[in-house]
C-alpha cells in the first residue's frame, strides 16, 4: 500500500514537473543577423599647394587617386609638379599614398596621409658651390679664350639637376560638403633623401587645398 502511494506521488510530481517545463517561455531570440556592407569606393583628389623650395616660394599642382575602405583607410598613388615655368626652377615627384581618415561621414573630419616615392628637381645654385672657377680659367682651351661668365664668375648661378627619394607626411582637415564631396586643407613636410647635389634645398613645408570626389 505504502509502495503504491509513493509511486502515485512520484508519478504526480514527475507529471507536474514535465508540464511546468513544457509551459516555460522560450528564451528570447537575439534577433535576426544583420550584415552591414562595408563602405568603400574609389576617390580622386586634385589639389594645389604652396611650398618652400630652395628658399623660394613655389606652386605645385597634382593630386592622387585611391580606394577608400570602411571610410577610414585610403590606398593609392599620387604625384605633383612645380607650375613655375623657369628652366632652372623645376620639381616633379610622386609615389604610393596611404591615408587614415577619421569622421569621414561627419561634417568636419580629420586625416593623416603620407606619400613615399621618388622625383627630380632643378634649382639655381651658385657656380662656386660646384666649380673651381680659377682652375677652369687656367685650363681653358685656346680655342675659347673667353669662357662663359657662369664658369669664371663666382657670383653667377647655374642650373643644377638632381634625382631623389621623398617622403611627405601630411595632416588634413576635411569639410564634408556632401556624400562623396569634400574640401581638404592640408599641412605637410617634404623630406628628401639621396640627393647628393641639392640635398636639403629640396626639403620644405607645404600647405594644400584639395577637392576630394568619391570614396562614399
Amino acid at each position: 500500500m505504502t509502495q503504491r502511494i509513493c509511486n502515485v506521488i512520484f508519478g504526480s510530481l514527475l507529471l507536474c514537473a514535465t508540464s511546468a517545463f513544457a509551459q516555460q517561455p522560450a528564451a528570447p531570440s537575439s534577433g535576426p543577423l544583420v550584415v552591414e556592407k562595408i563602405q568603400s569606393g574609389w576617390l580622386f583628389s586634385p589639389d594645389v599647394r604652396a611650398t618652400d623650395l630652395g628658399g623660394e616660394a613655389g606652386a605645385l599642382a597634382g593630386g592622387y587617386i585611391g580606394h577608400m575602405t570602411d571610410r577610414r583607410f585610403v590606398f593609392g598613388g599620387g604625384g605633383y609638379y612645380l607650375t613655375n615655368r623657369e628652366d632652372d626652377f623645376k620639381l616633379l615627384y610622386g609615389g604610393p599614398v596611404v591615408e587614415w581618415v577619421v569622421r569621414a561621414d561627419r561634417r568636419i573630419g580629420f586625416g593623416v596621409r603620407a606619400l613615399v616615392g621618388a622625383g627630380s628637381a632643378t634649382l639655381p645654385r651658385p657656380a662656386s658651390d660646384f666649380i673651381d672657377a680659377r682652375r677652369l680659367a687656367s685650363t681653358r682651351s685656346s680655342h675659347d679664350p673667353r669662357p662663359s661668365a657662369s664658369l669664371t664668375n663666382p657670383d653667377a648661378t647655374i642650373a643644377v639637376h638632381d634625382d631623389f627619394f621623398v617622403a611627405e607626411p601630411q595632416v588634413n582637415l576635411m569639410w564634408n560638403m556632401s556624400a562623396g564631396q569634400r574640401l581638404v586643407f592640408g599641412l605637410g613636410y617634404r623630406a628628401v633623401g639621396h640627393a647628393p647635389l641639392l640635398g636639403d634645398q629640396l626639403n620644405g613645408l607645404s600647405g594644400s587645398i584639395a577637392y576630394q570626389i568619391g570614396g562614399k
